[in-house]
């Protein structure tokens, strides 16, 4: 009865789940529950998401290119127009307004954004927009030379919005939005681990490729938030995938992921809907949050086999008449022994960058 108790055995998988999440909450890596945990040991897919994943979150206004006006007037009608948007893109357009001390033409209710186009507002003399060339293009007939000049800057990596009062274009702005420090690394690890880095972003597919070549990792580009969410369900066909992101915009794509992985200081939305987060920011915690679990995975079959393994042994001494009571209740105990002292061992876990 003894050598049949299965404490042992019951207590391998927890004891080292527990250990897990206790390492990764050290090392900045906060997982919400077991089933996350194990997950993320056997995703195939990484898909990122640009701003302020990949990169730093804090693009720069890098060049204003006036249609009707100059630079200064585009760039204040602009930042009016972003005035009360919390998108990275916009914040910085009103931050660029303000280090050159512009007075912002007045709006009437706010700015009203489409997600993935534009974000509308009423001026004194109409509406105005700031948004993608993709939006522009709809709305009126690029003319050759802003095309060209749309396709040049998007080739440098940077991020163009253009703005319009009613359907004429005003002038664009650029934007460049550097990678994180950390990114080609984090990148490269998950590369070594077998495991597919991708971008997904709503940007341009220049820019997008720009970046990308840069990082080491493949891009799908142009995404609206309903595309993403259909390209994470179509790459979650192939295997348990994982989506890394930091916005509003990004919750849909991390509810739909098998795991989903937060920034930690990404929107409150996302963090809530994400089954895991990156505390420290780094985007080599992916690989961290990759190797932890293929460690407690790792762990937890290492349990099973000592408490199926002593009770085997045990068993077979018995049945020749050779175990005693005492050593009965020794290898039971011993094994749950065991098992929680190398669940244990997990606590001890550091990151490849810690090491």
């Amino acid at each position: 009865l003894l050598i049949a108790c299965p404490c042992a055995l019951v207590i391998s998988t927890p004891a080292a789940i527990a250990s897990g999440l206790a390492a990764g909450a050290r090392q900045g890596l906060l997982i919400k529950g077991g089933a996350a945990l194990e997950t993320l040991g056997k995703v195939v897919t990484v898909a990122f998401d640009k701003t302020g994943t990949l990169t730093r979150g804090h693009p720069q206004v890098t060049d204003i290119v006036p249609i009707n006006g100059d630079e200064n007037s585009v760039l204040a009608i602009a930042a009016a127009v972003e005035r009360s948007t919390s998108h990275p893109l916009g914040v910085a357009i009103v931050e660029a307004a303000k280090v050159r001390g512009l007075e912002l033409p007045a709006t009437f209710g706010g700015g009203v954004a489409t997600p993935g186009k534009a974000v509308t507002a009423r001026l004194k003399d109409g509406f105005a927009s700031v948004g993608s060339p993709r939006h522009a293009a709809e709305q009126a007939t690029l003319e050759e030379n802003v095309a060209e000049t749309i396709t040049t800057l998007e080739s440098q990596g940077k991020t163009v919005v253009v703005l319009m009062k009613g359907k004429t274009i005003e002038g664009l702005i650029a934007l460049r939005d550097e990678p994180r420090d950390d990114a080609i690394e984090g990148v490269k690890r998950l590369t070594d681990r077998g495991v597919r880095p991708l971008m997904l972003t709503g940007d341009n597919k220049r820019t997008a490729d720009a970046i990308a070549a840069h990082l080491g990792l493949e891009a799908s580009a142009e995404l609206l938030p309903d595309a993403k969410l259909a390209e994470i369900g179509r790459l979650r066909a192939d295997g348990p995938i994982a989506m890394v992101g930091d916005g509003i915009n990004d919750a849909p794509a991390l509810a739909a992921a098998s795991v989903g992985v937060a920034m930690g200081a990404g929107t409150d939305v996302a963090l809530e809907t994400a089954d895991a987060a990156l505390l420290r920011n780094r985007v080599t915690g992916i690989a961290d949050l990759i190797g932890l679990s293929q460690a407690t995975l790792g762990n937890i079959w290492q349990n099973i086999a000592i408490a199926l393994g002593l009770k085997a042994v045990f068993l077979v001494t018995t049945l020749f008449g050779i175990t005693t009571l005492w050593m009965a209740i020794l290898a039971d105990t011993g094994a749950t022994v065991l098992v929680t002292a190398n669940a244990l061992r997990l606590l001890t876990w550091r990151s490849t960058r810690d090491k």
